[in-house]
This record gives structure tokens, sequence and C-alpha cells, in this order.
């Protein structure tokens, strides 16, 4: 299986400031979300991989170990050393994403097989896995305002969610068992979080109502 680089994939460096993991993985998903590329049969697992990513490089010990063992961080932890990855193809073949931040082995190999010497009596306490993934939804400013009800299309499904008036930005919204399951077979929950576009031109019509709407206050 060809080594998938997370940060790549999230479009930032190795040397990105922790706090800034969230703000580019909602850039990136705004920008690969699945409805924006109806005609892209990969467009799905493209964004469940960003998910993947995300749930990494958010995660400072899940970051500090798939910087040590790449995405084989998993199977290195459980025996201690490498463990071989399997599966299918890279949905990501052939598709940029346009950084240019590191990638490839990198000096993959030489870390894992270079620490495997010797006897291992080192025991560690694995991280817990988060039990809940989010998922950001753009709603335009129209109905932030007023309300209303929208089709919403995530890697692990179709939801109908209905949004209440005066929805704010950052608002979240928690489907209990919606966001696939853990490594145990256990469901998350999927947290949709709002993001409010603001209108960069408005009508006259547009801009009169607004002021009324001001005034009356």
């Amino acid at each position: 299986m060809a080594f998938i680089d997370y940060y790549k994939i999230m479009g930032v460096t190795k040397d990105t400031p922790q706090k800034d993991i969230r703000a580019a993985y909602r850039k990136r998903s705004k920008q690969f979300h699945p409805d924006l590329h109806p005609d892209d049969p990969k467009a799905k697992a493209k964004f469940q991989l960003l998910n993947e990513a995300y749930e990494v490089l958010n995660d400072p010990e899940k970051r500090a170990k798939y910087d040590k063992y790449g995405e084989n961080w998993k199977q290195a932890e459980q025996f201690g050393g490498f463990g071989a990855g399997t599966g299918g193809g890279n949905p990501f073949e052939g598709f940029s994403f346009n950084m240019g931040g590191e990638g490839g082995m990198s000096d993959f190999f030489q870390q894992i097989f270079g620490g495997m010497g010797g006897r291992r009596t080192r025991t560690s306490q694995r991280p817990q896995e988060p039990s809940e993934i989010e998922s950001h939804v753009a709603i335009d400013v129209w109905m932030a305002m007023l309300g209303g009800e929208l089709i919403v299309s995530t890697s692990f499904g179709k939801f109908k969610l209905k949004v209440a008036p005066g929805t704010q930005p950052g608002k979240k919204v928690r489907l209990k068992g919606k966001g696939g399951t853990k490594s145990d077979g256990t469901p998350k929950d999927l947290i949709i979080v709002y993001d409010v576009s603001i209108p960069a031109n408005l009508t006259e019509q547009q801009k009169a109502l607004l002021e009324q709407a001001r005034k009356g206050q």
C-alpha cells in the first residue's frame, strides 16, 4: 500500500503548530467536500481520509506517534515495532492536494527498524480513541437567521437537519452513533458544526431590508 501523508492531505507541514490544525481541517473540509465534486467517484473516500488525517494530527499523542511511525503508528504501538499495513489501493492516487510540504518515506524505515533492537520491556498506555468526529457544514446567513431544513451529505451518509432560527457560527449539533465506528466496533457520534457564510455582495433591496431590520431592533 502506498504511503499516505496526512500532512499533505491536511495541507500543512510537520512544523505547523498544534493550535492551527483545526483551522486547516475546516478550510480543507470545505474545499474537498463530496458535494463539491459530484463527478469524482473517489470524492467520498478522499473526504473520509481527510477526517482520518484530522483525527490523528489533532491529537498531540497520536500526532507524535505518526511523526515517528507514519501511517503504521497503530501497528508499531501494538507490536512494539513495525507492523506492515494491508489493504486496497490508495484513493488519492493521481490526485494532487497542491501542497509542497514534507512527504514520502523520508527516513521512515530508518526510524522504525533503528528502534527494534534489544529487549522490549517498555509498556505504555494506549491513548483513548475519540468517540466523536466533527464535520463542518456551511449555511448561508439567511438560513442562520431564519432557520429551515437542509440535507447534509457527509462521508457517513446523508442526514436531514432542522436549523433553528438565530443559529450562530460554530454551533454544534450531535448526531448520536452516526460518525462511523471505533476500532472495537462501537459507534461514534457525528458532530455537525455550522459555518455561516456571509454574502459579499447585496442587492439594493437586500440592503434596504437589512437596514429596516436593524432600525427595528
